[in-house]
């Protein structure tokens, strides 16, 4: 069969999704005629381009001349961010060249406050910084256009909590916008080009979902014969229990977990009593179809294959000046999957209940390696992303003895949990193997908490990893949460001081706060008296999406105000300012 596999936007464009090129590889391999095409890379490069730009400002009704800095610049710009262009730097560093948005006008007053040379940034990276954040006003200027649009995201907002599915079929129908129009085009010429049988599409994220029905619906408006699936994270965590049919008018078929079996079935046309894991729609309603059959291995799997993408398109952005959280949208990563599943898969607020968190099935060092060989060959990037829940330190030992023994020159990163099993030998092989830096939850930074969400880790432990970490040359990234039931202010106030100590003591790099999240797969919701909240009524009602779960619980003080005081401490830890205060200053006491 035919098939074509799309990665709707939007997502950032600094190197492919992990998913097409995966499934591509692997449907393939089963002598299937399978392609790739990025969508969401297409569709930026569509606005960051003279023509995009000039149908923007006419869209805005702009006056003549209004953005001629931004036409004569964006095309170097642009060369110079995807490394076409190294000697547009020196142009870019000079302040005047680029026209100056509010982003812009902002890190230059930053840099007049704080001096230059954060952790080491040179001159290109200070060239790579400001050419970015003259996109992020270009994107601004999109989002006045469209409210949906940002930058890495499409109306994330809406499908972040979408418990029917009318607004999303609403918001569709009545977006009349400058990048629905350009999508369109690009779905109609990516059909016209491969003329396939079957389209699936990988909706990773909330902020995917509104261009993945997009494509849907171009796609039975030109071609209503060719079935189209979708499958991918969002889809495996929040249309777990879905009933409602209206998805059904832009889609035939939707796949949960592994997608490599549900999509071989329908691709072999097989009858839908032998589809796995598998929504349609059957009579007006809902079905779910799930015949038995055995898990693919994660060592059976072949290399990722990225034919079809235009690896010299995408492009680096460098919005914030930490060397660690820029690793996201900064570098040419090459996304690979270790294990699938979690080697922990028990703390408490977890999915621990779904495929991608409790089927843990590792892959062998050998096949990893000769997936990365064959990985730098077809990209010509030695970067490696490695995308796991969290990278086993049992798999971690001989995968780097065999990195080593084969002499691979390559830098990869990925999460961790902080635990001991990370011995001061292993960090350091690590670092000889080329690991560079390392993200993983510190949770809430209390002994007392993390042994309530079975997170396997105390807060010395993961300290002195952190540190072993650092002296070893990687850098550290920490996942932190407030408002996790039963915390109290007090342990709040005590976490924010150990993890300015920690940056303080040069062991975490880069840190975030965010506000704990009850969601439907986790231990917590099913046993939430356990953890002292009460779930709300409506928390079963969803029809369509479900995954956070509204809940009420006594902290005895104002979640907001401690949010935005642990944010705005970890923002200036960032920046080694603030380092000195007393740790109640951030909450206004």
């Amino acid at each position: 069969m035919k098939i074509l596999l799309f990665t709707p936007p939007l997502l950032q464009p600094n190197t492919p999704y992990a998913a097409t090129p995966l499934l591509t590889a692997w449907l393939r391999s089963q002598g299937h005629d399978a392609v790739q095409q990025d969508l969401s890379l297409e569709l930026v490069l569509r606005l960051f381009s003279p023509a995009g730009l000039a149908q923007l400002a006419d869209e805005l009704g702009l006056e003549e001349g209004a953005i001629d800095g931004y036409l004569e610049t964006i095309e170097p710009v642009m060369a110079f961010l995807q490394g076409r262009n190294d000697g547009a730097a020196e142009y870019i560093s000079m302040r005047g060249w680029l026209p100056e948005g509010e982003h812009l006008e902002r890190a230059y007053e930053q840099e007049e406050q704080l001096g230059w040379g954060f952790r080491g940034l040179d001159a290109e990276g200070r060239s790579r910084h400001l050419a970015s954040l003259y996109l992020d006003d270009i994107a601004d200027a999109a989002s006045a256009h469209d409210p949906h649009f940002g930058f890495s995201r499409y109306a994330e907002s809406l499908s972040a909590s979408l418990p029917e599915f009318d607004p999303m079929r609403e918001a569709l129908e009545e977006t009349d916008s400058l990048f629905i129009d350009w999508l369109n085009e690009l779905v109609d010429d990516a059909m016209e080009e491969h003329q396939p049988e079957m389209v699936a599409m990988t909706v990773p994220f909330p902020g995917c979902l509104f261009g993945a029905l997009a494509i849907a619906r171009r796609i039975r408006q030109m071609a209503p014969s060719v079935h189209v699936t979708l499958g991918g994270g969002y889809v495996n965590t929040e249309l777990r229990e879905l009933s409602d049919p209206g998805i059904f008018k832009y889609v035939d078929s939707i796949t949960l977990d592994s997608g490599w079996v549900p999509l071989l079935r329908l691709a072999e046309g097989r009858d839908r009593s032998e589809w796995v894991r598998t929504y349609a729609l059957e009579d007006g309603a809902v079905k779910y179809y799930n015949a038995s059959a055995p898990e693919v291995s994660h060592n059976a799997l072949p290399a990722p294959d990225y034919t079809g993408l235009p690896m010299e398109s995408y492009f680096s952005i460098m919005e914030v000046l930490n060397p660690v959280t820029s690793l996201w949208s900064d570098g040419r990563w090459n996304k690979l999957v270790l294990a699938h599943g979690c080697c922990w898969s028990r703390c408490a607020f977890c999915d621990t209940s779904v495929d991608y968190i409790c089927r843990y099935d590792p892959a062998e060092p050998d096949t990893i390696c000769d997936w990365m060989e064959s990985v730098m060959h077809r990209t010509g990037f030695a970067g490696f992303h490695f995308v796991d829940e969290a990278l086993p330190p049992a798999l971690l030992e001989p995968l780097c003895d065999e990195i080593l023994r084969r002499g691979l020159e390559i830098e990869w990163w990925g999460n961790v949990r902080f635990e001991k099993r990370f011995s001061t030998g292993l960090i350091r092989k690590m670092a000889q193997a080329g690991c560079i830096a390392v993200t993983g939850g510190l949770e809430t930074c209390c002994d007392r908490t993390l042994k309530l969400m079975k997170k396997g880790i105390t807060v010395e432990s993961a300290a002195r990893v952190l540190h072993d970490f650092a002296d070893a040359g990687i850098l550290t990234h920490a996942y932190l949460m407030y408002g996790f039931p039963t915390q109290t202010f007090s342990e709040t106030v005590d976490a924010l001081d150990t993890v300015r100590r920690l940056f303080d003591q040069g062991c975490l790099h880069s840190a975030f706060w965010h506000r704990f999240a009850l969601t439907a797969h986790s231990e917590i919701s099913t046993h939430a008296d356990a953890f002292g909240i009460t779930l709300s009524g409506e928390s079963g009602a969803a029809v369509f999406a479900r995954n956070e779960i509204p809940f009420s619980a006594e902290y005895g003080y104002d979640l907001e105000q401690v949010g935005e005081g642990l944010r705005r401490a970890a923002y200036n830890y960032q920046l080694g300012v603030g380092l000195e205060l007393s740790v109640a200053d951030w909450f206004g006491a």
